[in-house]
């Protein structure tokens, strides 16, 4: 595995890495006050992504509490989509899928540690050619570079992580929401006064587990406790009762079972907590005038699972859209023309995306060169540019935002892998047009991989995807083109019936070359 992170890296420049210490060190020479005013055509482009994520918990998607008033703002002056799709609920290859339009079979990072090879451009190398400075800091151990080799393109690289999530000894390092805002207002005053626009991501760890808020952001407590196991609710024939007691405290235990709205809460003042540190950030973006040449686009690389289908506080073993269906909100920069209109992009938009898509969609937004990919196996990403032009004006509410989603059908795709010693390496293959969504599950049998179910979902009648009308589909699904699609997404994954023996020997190669990483991947519930 060493020698895999190793020859990932030869041929191509890598990134400068830096500690936010010696990102504010290089502050000296910065100048103060407002941002110069930026070439036209040539905005400054603010990428977050905020790990496990619900799409649900954002208030403005109608969560009764008031978690994200921060995110909220946001979305009321820009998009907010309604229907983005993370291709995989594991956080590298997600992000992998964003940083190149490519969804994971193409771009080859099917698991975490497996760092990303140089057959694909990234995001960040498209920037960087087309005149853009480059900037990254990232709060997830599993993004350090020798595990994602996601820092191509990034000229500044900062990936130290100076916090710890969990409790001794089990606990991982990670750069909390405070910390890395902390980082990122530092990289925002440097490049104040450069002339040159930039493109900064950052990706923040809160609200994976373990759910550890400050204190002050605990303010949420449910009324009614929700026991599980539940012997009266139990787990349909062929799934199983998985709670991630890892996030669970020691108060929220009663005997065998979890107190899960008591888990819940603490989830929920993550989100809070994470949304608290981007207000501080888009604050100092407002007050350095920042905001008057940037886009800023938020989402996350994927949900967690709260108690659907009997997965609880966890992520990465199903394809449901607990965890696949993400938040998604792209803002124009404040009071400038945005393609061509007068106030940008503004509404809520029910179109398919994908954060596969994200990719296209910024190239061609901005006009920017030299992101064609290697012609990819199946599906990919496309631009989604049409979605933005289509909301183009002033705010608009749900109804007359969301275009006829038959007149723009667009299938997104998800998958969840595993490693061949986990559940038989059942693999899972979705696909989603608008509300409706079918996944089959393979196994292996023998050398050949065979299909062991089908379900179909209406995601508008049944968003937790508890009624599957696989058996008897209304003739309003649209099913052969459904499966028209999962035919082509899995048929473009070669390699799917040996994956799960090729990435449990990679499992065992990293448990016997680096047992510290394979310990902080099993503390991350990996």
């Amino acid at each position: 595995m060493r020698g895999a992170h190793a020859a990932a890296g030869r041929g191509r420049a890598r990134a400068r890495v830096l500690s936010v210490v010696a990102a504010y060190g290089a502050l000296a020479s910065a100048c103060g006050g407002r941002a110069p005013e930026a070439a036209p055509g040539r905005p400054n482009v603010l990428l977050i992504s905020i790990d496990t994520l619900r799409a649900d918990r954002l208030s403005c998607a109608g969560y009764p509490r008031a978690t994200t008033p921060h995110l909220d703002a946001l979305a009321a002056r820009g998009v907010r989509f309604t229907h983005a799709q993370s291709p995989r609920a594991k956080t590298t290859p997600a992000l992998a899928s964003l940083m190149t339009g490519l969804y994971p079979h193409d771009h080859g990072v099917r698991d975490l540690a497996q760092p990303l090879g140089g057959r694909a451009t990234t995001l960040a190398e498209v920037f960087a050619a087309n005149g853009w400075s480059t900037a990254a800091i990232v709060g997830n151990y599993v993004l350090q570079r020798a595990l994602s080799g996601l820092d191509r393109g990034f000229e500044t690289w900062i990936e130290d992580l100076p916090d710890t999530n969990g409790v001794p000894p089990d606990d991982v390092p990670q750069r909390r929401a405070t910390s890395l805002t902390d980082g990122a207002l530092a990289l925002l005053e440097e490049r104040a006064a450069a002339p040159s626009p930039w493109f900064v991501w950052l990706h923040y760890m809160d609200p994976h587990g373990a759910y550890d808020a400050p204190p002050e952001h605990r303010v949420f407590t449910s009324a009614t406790r929700d026991l599980v196991p539940d012997p009266e609710r139990p787990p349909p024939r062929g799934r199983q009762e998985w709670i991630a007691r890892y996030n669970v405290l020691e108060g929220e235990r009663a005997g065998n079972r979890v107190d899960a709205n008591a888990v819940r809460d603490r989830y929920d003042a993550e989100v809070r907590y994470v949304d608290a540190e981007l207000g501080r950030l888009f604050a100092a973006l407002e007050a350095r005038g920042l905001d008057r040449n940037t886009w800023v686009i938020v989402c996350a690389d994927h949900g967690e699972s709260l108690g659907e289908h009997h997965y609880w506080f966890e992520h990465g073993r199903y394809a449901y859209e607990a965890t696949c269906r993400v938040p998604l909100i792209i803002a124009p920069p404040r009071g400038a023309a945005a393609g061509g209109a007068a106030h940008g992009p503004r509404g809520v938009q029910r179109g398919d995306i994908s954060l596969a898509d994200l990719f296209p969609t910024l190239i061609e937004l901005l006009a920017l060169e030299g992101g064609q990919q290697r012609a990819p196996r199946g599906p990919h990403g496309r631009s989604r540019r049409s979605l933005l032009a289509a909301l183009d004006g002033p705010q608009r509410g749900d109804a007359s935002a969301a275009e006829d989603q038959g007149a723009d059908a667009h299938p997104v795709f998800c998958e969840k892998v595993e490693r061949a010693e986990l559940s038989g390496a059942v693999q899972t293959k979705a696909v989603r047009i608008g509300d409706w969504k079918l996944s089959r599950r393979f196994a292996r049998r023998g050398r050949e991989l065979v299909a062991v179910d089908e379900e179909l979902f209406d995601l508008a009648a049944d968003p937790a995807e508890e009624s599957n009308l696989a058996a008897e589909a209304p003739a309003r699904a649209p099913l052969a083109a459904l499966r028209a699609a999962l035919l082509e997404f899995c048929a473009a994954d070669t390699d799917l019936a040996d994956l799960g023996e090729a990435l449990a020997r990679e499992r065992e190669a990293l448990r016997r070359e680096d047992p510290e990483v394979d310990r902080r991947l099993r503390a991350l519930g990996y």
